[in-house]
Protein backbone atom coordinates (compact mmCIF):
# COMPACT_ATOMS: atom_id res chain seq x y z
CA UNK A 1 0.00 0.00 0.00
CA UNK A 2 2.86 2.65 1.03
CA UNK A 3 4.54 2.01 -2.50
CA UNK A 4 0.90 2.29 -4.13
CA UNK A 5 0.60 5.28 -2.69
CA UNK A 6 4.13 6.69 -3.23
CA UNK A 7 4.04 5.99 -6.97
CA UNK A 8 0.49 7.95 -7.15
CA UNK A 9 2.37 10.65 -5.60
CA UNK A 10 4.97 10.56 -7.93
CA UNK A 11 2.62 10.77 -10.86
CA UNK A 12 1.02 13.60 -9.26
CA UNK A 13 4.20 15.72 -9.11
CA UNK A 14 5.02 14.69 -12.58
CA UNK A 15 2.18 16.12 -13.99
CA UNK A 16 1.92 19.35 -11.91
CA UNK A 17 5.95 19.73 -12.67
CA UNK A 18 5.00 19.14 -16.79
CA UNK A 19 1.92 21.17 -16.32
CA UNK A 20 3.98 24.29 -14.48
CA UNK A 21 6.81 24.52 -17.14
CA UNK A 22 4.42 24.22 -20.38
CA UNK A 23 2.36 27.50 -18.40
CA UNK A 24 5.85 29.31 -17.75
CA UNK A 25 5.68 32.48 -20.52
CA UNK A 26 8.35 32.48 -22.97
CA UNK A 27 9.88 35.48 -23.61
CA UNK A 28 8.92 37.58 -26.78
CA UNK A 29 11.52 37.99 -29.82
CA UNK A 30 10.98 41.59 -30.83
CA UNK A 31 13.15 42.65 -34.23
CA UNK A 32 14.61 46.10 -35.31
CA UNK A 33 15.31 46.14 -38.47
CA UNK A 34 16.63 48.69 -41.59
CA UNK A 35 18.98 49.96 -43.46
CA UNK A 36 22.34 51.31 -42.18
CA UNK A 37 21.74 54.49 -40.31
CA UNK A 38 18.09 54.32 -40.01
CA UNK A 39 17.81 54.60 -35.76
CA UNK A 40 17.88 50.69 -35.25
CA UNK A 41 20.44 50.93 -32.23
CA UNK A 42 18.73 54.26 -30.84
CA UNK A 43 15.53 52.75 -31.17
CA UNK A 44 16.62 49.45 -29.45
CA UNK A 45 18.12 51.09 -26.99
CA UNK A 46 14.99 53.01 -25.90
CA UNK A 47 13.18 49.98 -25.55
CA UNK A 48 15.79 48.60 -23.34
CA UNK A 49 15.44 51.72 -21.64
CA UNK A 50 11.75 51.72 -21.20
CA UNK A 51 11.16 47.56 -20.40
CA UNK A 52 14.54 47.83 -18.15
CA UNK A 53 15.19 44.48 -16.66
CA UNK A 54 12.22 42.71 -18.56
CA UNK A 55 14.19 42.88 -22.00
CA UNK A 56 17.81 41.78 -23.05
CA UNK A 57 19.02 43.25 -26.51
CA UNK A 58 21.11 41.33 -29.30
CA UNK A 59 23.03 43.27 -31.60
CA UNK A 60 23.63 41.01 -35.04
CA UNK A 61 26.18 40.98 -36.51
CA UNK A 62 27.96 40.54 -33.23
CA UNK A 63 31.66 41.34 -34.06
CA UNK A 64 32.80 39.73 -30.73
CA UNK A 65 32.53 36.30 -31.74
CA UNK A 66 35.04 34.69 -33.70
CA UNK A 67 32.92 34.02 -37.03
CA UNK A 68 31.67 37.88 -35.92
CA UNK A 69 35.32 38.88 -36.48
CA UNK A 70 35.31 37.18 -40.04
CA UNK A 71 32.18 39.15 -40.23
CA UNK A 72 33.81 42.99 -39.55
CA UNK A 73 37.00 41.53 -41.41
CA UNK A 74 34.71 41.40 -44.77
CA UNK A 75 32.69 44.38 -44.52
CA UNK A 76 35.88 46.36 -43.75
CA UNK A 77 36.97 45.10 -46.92
CA UNK A 78 39.66 43.04 -45.95
CA UNK A 79 38.04 39.98 -46.98
CA UNK A 80 37.12 38.76 -50.32
CA UNK A 81 33.60 36.19 -50.43
CA UNK A 82 30.87 35.07 -52.59
CA UNK A 83 27.77 36.80 -51.64
CA UNK A 84 26.99 33.38 -50.86
CA UNK A 85 29.68 33.20 -48.21
CA UNK A 86 28.70 36.21 -46.44
CA UNK A 87 25.31 35.35 -45.92
CA UNK A 88 26.24 32.20 -44.61
CA UNK A 89 28.95 33.59 -42.18
CA UNK A 90 26.02 35.97 -40.77
CA UNK A 91 23.70 32.90 -40.52
CA UNK A 92 26.54 31.49 -38.75
CA UNK A 93 26.86 34.44 -36.11
CA UNK A 94 23.29 34.21 -35.47
CA UNK A 95 23.91 30.70 -34.60
CA UNK A 96 27.10 30.96 -32.86
CA UNK A 97 24.12 33.30 -29.94
CA UNK A 98 21.12 30.36 -30.30
CA UNK A 99 21.78 28.67 -26.89
CA UNK A 100 22.12 32.25 -25.22
CA UNK A 101 18.69 33.12 -26.90
CA UNK A 102 16.99 30.34 -26.17
CA UNK A 103 17.97 30.52 -21.99
CA UNK A 104 17.00 34.11 -22.03
CA UNK A 105 13.59 33.56 -23.51
CA UNK A 106 12.98 30.47 -21.43
CA UNK A 107 13.24 32.11 -18.64
CA UNK A 108 10.30 35.02 -19.34
CA UNK A 109 12.37 37.58 -20.77
CA UNK A 110 11.75 39.10 -24.27
CA UNK A 111 14.72 39.26 -26.30
CA UNK A 112 15.00 43.06 -28.55
CA UNK A 113 16.92 42.20 -31.54
CA UNK A 114 19.02 45.04 -33.53
CA UNK A 115 18.79 43.24 -36.55
CA UNK A 116 17.97 39.71 -36.90
CA UNK A 117 17.42 36.70 -39.91
CA UNK A 118 15.10 39.39 -41.61
CA UNK A 119 18.36 41.22 -42.75
CA UNK A 120 19.89 37.99 -44.07
CA UNK A 121 16.29 37.39 -46.01
CA UNK A 122 16.23 41.74 -47.66
CA UNK A 123 20.33 41.83 -48.49
CA UNK A 124 20.05 38.33 -50.28
CA UNK A 125 17.34 39.31 -51.98
CA UNK A 126 18.60 41.80 -52.49
CA UNK A 127 21.67 40.22 -54.32
CA UNK A 128 19.96 38.12 -56.11
CA UNK A 129 19.84 34.88 -54.21
CA UNK A 130 17.14 32.77 -53.37
CA UNK A 131 14.65 33.04 -51.12
CA UNK A 132 13.99 29.53 -49.77
CA UNK A 133 17.79 28.81 -49.44
CA UNK A 134 18.57 32.07 -47.47
CA UNK A 135 15.28 30.98 -45.32
CA UNK A 136 16.69 27.22 -44.60
CA UNK A 137 19.93 29.22 -43.34
CA UNK A 138 18.36 30.03 -40.00
CA UNK A 139 15.63 27.38 -39.77
CA UNK A 140 15.96 26.16 -36.35
CA UNK A 141 16.69 29.57 -34.87
CA UNK A 142 13.95 30.99 -32.07
CA UNK A 143 11.33 33.07 -34.17
CA UNK A 144 10.83 36.57 -34.41
CA UNK A 145 7.29 37.58 -32.54
CA UNK A 146 7.62 41.20 -33.94
CA UNK A 147 9.34 42.54 -36.37
CA UNK A 148 9.55 46.50 -37.02
CA UNK A 149 11.27 48.22 -40.29
CA UNK A 150 12.70 51.35 -39.56
CA UNK A 151 12.80 53.19 -43.16
CA UNK A 152 14.24 56.27 -43.99
CA UNK A 153 15.57 57.67 -47.60
CA UNK A 154 18.65 56.73 -49.02
CA UNK A 155 19.77 60.20 -49.20
CA UNK A 156 19.00 60.15 -45.38
CA UNK A 157 21.38 57.59 -44.56
CA UNK A 158 24.19 59.40 -47.04
CA UNK A 159 23.61 62.32 -44.93
CA UNK A 160 24.24 60.64 -41.37
CA UNK A 161 27.36 58.35 -42.71
CA UNK A 162 29.20 62.08 -43.66
CA UNK A 163 30.90 61.66 -40.31
CA UNK A 164 31.28 58.06 -39.70
CA UNK A 165 32.77 54.98 -40.90
CA UNK A 166 30.70 53.15 -43.20
CA UNK A 167 30.86 49.11 -44.31
CA UNK A 168 31.23 48.04 -47.72
CA UNK A 169 27.44 47.44 -47.70
CA UNK A 170 26.86 51.42 -46.91
CA UNK A 171 28.59 52.15 -50.14
CA UNK A 172 26.76 50.73 -52.12
CA UNK A 173 23.93 53.01 -52.67
CA UNK A 174 22.52 50.78 -56.17
CA UNK A 175 22.70 48.04 -53.67
CA UNK A 176 20.41 50.04 -50.78
CA UNK A 177 17.91 50.96 -52.94
CA UNK A 178 17.15 47.59 -53.72
CA UNK A 179 16.92 46.83 -50.15
CA UNK A 180 14.55 49.55 -49.12
CA UNK A 181 12.45 47.81 -51.99
CA UNK A 182 12.88 44.68 -50.62
CA UNK A 183 12.70 45.53 -46.94
CA UNK A 184 8.71 46.93 -48.46
CA UNK A 185 8.15 43.38 -50.22
CA UNK A 186 9.67 41.24 -47.69
CA UNK A 187 7.51 43.30 -45.32
CA UNK A 188 4.29 42.36 -46.76
CA UNK A 189 4.96 38.44 -47.32
CA UNK A 190 5.59 38.09 -43.99
CA UNK A 191 3.84 40.68 -42.17
CA UNK A 192 6.26 42.75 -40.52
CA UNK A 193 5.84 46.64 -39.65
CA UNK A 194 6.96 49.55 -41.77
CA UNK A 195 7.67 52.98 -39.64
CA UNK A 196 8.95 56.18 -41.07
CA UNK A 197 11.76 56.88 -39.60
CA UNK A 198 12.34 60.24 -41.18
CA UNK A 199 10.60 61.65 -37.79
CA UNK A 200 12.24 62.74 -35.04
CA UNK A 201 13.95 60.16 -32.53
CA UNK A 202 10.83 60.50 -29.99
CA UNK A 203 8.46 60.41 -32.84
CA UNK A 204 10.03 56.92 -34.03
CA UNK A 205 10.07 55.85 -30.49
CA UNK A 206 6.26 56.63 -30.01
CA UNK A 207 5.61 54.70 -33.49
CA UNK A 208 7.47 51.45 -31.82
CA UNK A 209 6.37 51.32 -28.56
CA UNK A 210 2.58 51.80 -29.57
CA UNK A 211 3.58 48.47 -31.82
CA UNK A 212 4.93 46.99 -29.21
CA UNK A 213 2.16 47.47 -27.17
CA UNK A 214 -0.59 46.55 -29.22
CA UNK A 215 1.46 43.55 -30.33
CA UNK A 216 3.05 41.49 -27.56
CA UNK A 217 2.97 41.64 -24.12
CA UNK A 218 6.11 42.44 -21.70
Amino acid sequence: MDCYCFLIDFNILFIYDSFQTKCLRKGKIIVIEGIDKAGKTTQANLLMRKFKSKCVKFDFPDYTTPIGKEIKQFLDGKRVYSDQVKMMLLSANRWEKKTEIDSVIAKGTTVIMNRYYQSNLVYGVSKGLELDWLVALDEGLPKADLVIVIDIKTDTLVTRSKNSVIDTFEKDLELIRKVKKSYRVLAKKFKWYVIDGEKSVDDVHSQVLRIVRNTVKI
